[in-house]
């Protein structure tokens, strides 16, 4: 029995939902999913209802807020819903009791659970479409979401400190886009001497997430009122610091330590590299001169032979080797790297020639999955997306063909969901929409099943439908 406090205000339907976080007394089991029924105090009962599922790795205690449209524009961040679902460990929530009329429906994880929308806390989940409520129409399915973050608020340094005479650990606030920042983003001011020292390396190496390492040439004078400042450091979502500085306390430690080699990774399991795309990851400790790397990199064949490389440099501290030459499958090949020609910033290095033997993979290794996207309009521009489903970021996406159909090869095995979505914006990559100002989320679809990808049994004839 439930018992109201307030009165309630008559010819008005109100829901109640017995939400996924109710347990019962013997094995504290929670429900699969959220109840929701309703009732009026008049003589009618408003019976809409929109329904649907949030797409997420633990969906379970985020909430579905409905507004009713009145003119003007619904801002969660200050506006209560008029209705609510919770949602259950399945994703799925269904908002019942609806009168007529147009909505602007919301997925949001409420941390707070206060029923507002906090921006850069709060992820989010915006419809893809319009959503009216009336009589020719009162239930509307299929309303899906994924939840996203936002957020709005630039990087900062939360940390700087010396470690020595040539070098600084950073540590920011929230992660930052690294592949966008180079030792020309920092200098040093001296404001004691009014003079400005310019940063000459700029890695990762060894620091934990949200920390990188700087080094510099010149001393700094002990004592003296000196300031690191940081220009245009992009975090991951675009947002900029465009100017920020940190005031340090120098020091005047020598580094002695040498350059350390810390690891040579390919890009497949097992650290192997692939046949087709030959690509191998070096990482040292140290940021380095860069001057004669090309020459301190040679790839030999089992018979001796060298290959052709090209080197992209990650940061000062790491980079890619590009093996140019045509590399056979299921074959050891060796990578020798001069250590006397990475040379720190202090000048100390290693005089000796580091051996590295690496096997390239077999197409053998390799599943794929082929099929066709159905219900959609033909002019539409449509992408297939495969999420490993194990705990690794594999991650692949392709646009479809033409005529709908997809075929994604070179899939390392696993287990993967897939889903497709409509790329509205065109800029080959899903849209989540916003909160405010308004703005539509792209439509998507997923297929039901988990795909179980096996080497060398590619999944055909999958059938998306929208």
């Amino acid at each position: 029995t439930a018992y109201f406090l307030d009165t309630l205000k008559l010819n008005t339907t109100y829901t109640i939902t017995i939400g996924a976080d109710v347990e019962d007394l013997n094995n504290r089991n929670k429900m699969a999913e959220p109840f929701s029924f309703a009732f009026s105090t008049g003589a009618k009962l408003d019976s809409g209802k929109i329904s649907g599922k949030i797409y997420d790795v633990d969906p379970s205690g985020s909430m579905v807020f409905a507004y009713l449209m009145k003119g003007k524009e619904i801002d969660p961040s200050i506006q209560k819903p008029d209705y609510v679902s919770q949602v259950g460990k399945n994703g799925k929530y269904t908002l019942v009791g609806l009168s007529e009329g147009e909505y602007n429906v919301f997925a949001f994880r409420d941390r707070l659970r206060d029923l507002l929308f906090q921006i850069n806390e709060d992820e989010f989940g915006v419809q893809f479409k319009d959503l009216k409520i009336s009589q020719e129409q009162n239930e509307i399915i299929n309303c899906d979401f994924f939840l996203s973050e936002q957020d709005t608020l630039p990087p900062k340094l939360s940390s700087v400190i010396m470690r020595d005479r040539n070098h600084f650990l950073l540590e920011f606030n929230e992660p930052v886009d690294s592949s966008k920042i180079s030792a020309s983003n920092f200098y040093l001011f001296d404001s004691t001497k009014q003079s400005r020292i310019d940063i000459n390396y700029f890695y990762k190496g060894e620091a934990r997430p949200r920390q990188y390492f700087l080094a510099l040439k010149d001393s700094l004078v002990k004592g003296n009122n000196i300031s690191l400042v940081s220009t245009n450091i992009p975090d991951m979502y675009g947002n900029m610091n465009d100017y920020e500085t940190y005031s340090i306390t120098p020091k005047v430690d020598p580094d002695t330590l040498k350059p350390k080699l810390l690891k040579i990774a390919g890009t497949m399991p097992g650290d192997k590299v692939d046949y087709d795309d030959a690509t191998l990851t070096v990482k040292f400790d140290e940021g380095f001169s860069k001057l004669e790397i090309n020459n301190a990199i040679k790839i030999e064949d089992g018979a001796g032979q060298t290959l052709s490389q090209q080197v992209d440099f990650l940061d000062d501290a790491s980079f890619n080797i590009k093996i140019l030459s045509k590399l056979k499958q299921r074959t050891d090949y060796s990578l020798s790297i001069d250590l006397r020609k990475f040379i720190d910033i202090a000048g100390n290095k290693v005089d000796s020639t580091y051996k590295h033997k690496f096997t390239t993979n077999s197409e053998l290794d390799f599943s794929g999955v082929s099929g066709v996207v159905k219900n959609v309009d033909e002019n539409s521009e449509l992408y297939i997306e495969l999420k490993s489903v194990e705990g690794s970021k594999r991650n692949y996406t392709n646009k479809v063909n033409r005529d709908k159909t997809f075929t994604m090869t070179k899939i390392l095995p696993g287990k993967y969901l897939i889903s497709s979505f409509i790329d509205k914006n065109k800029n080959g990559k899903y849209d989540a929409g916003s909160v405010k100002p308004f703005s539509f989320a792209e439509k998507f679809t997923f297929y039901p099943d988990t795909l179980n990808l096996r080497a060398r049994w590619p999944v055909v004839d999958v059938s998306i439908e929208y």
